[in-house]
């Protein structure tokens, strides 16, 4: 059986509901299959009741997900301009023999680079 994954409002619904029908003395496993879902999960979600409780109902996960990565750039955002002045017609100008336009574009650009945006 594959496991649902549902909001965390639909999560609270379902732990409430579970904790009424065990005080009747139904089996947790019964409950489960009724909702479609593993006894796993029903046990998860009554440890996390508290948070669930805290988080946005229409969400499906109680963590904020992964941190941007864009603060490792901050750099280009800060040299815009100097990065844009490098440009291929710029860069192919600068190369040395049309035999090695290719290698010589790479090392201009990575040579330009590394000397005047990372100090």
């Amino acid at each position: 059986m594959a496991r649902k994954r549902l909001t965390n409002g639909q999560k609270l619904q379902i732990v409430r509901d579970c904790e009424q029908r065990l005080a009747n003395n139904e089996s947790l496993r019964s409950i489960a299959r009724s909702y479609g879902l593993q006894g796993k999960q029903i046990r998860n979600w009554r440890d996390k009741q508290l948070l669930l409780a805290n988080t946005k109902s229409t969400k499906k996960s109680t963590s904020r997900g992964a941190k941007g990565r864009l603060q490792e750039y901050e750099w280009v955002s800060e040299n815009w301009e100097a990065i844009t002045e490098v440009t291929i017609r710029n860069a192919w100008r600068k190369s040395a023999t049309s035999q090695k336009r290719s290698e010589s574009y790479s090392y201009v650009v990575s040579h330009y680079l590394d000397s005047v945006l990372l100090p």
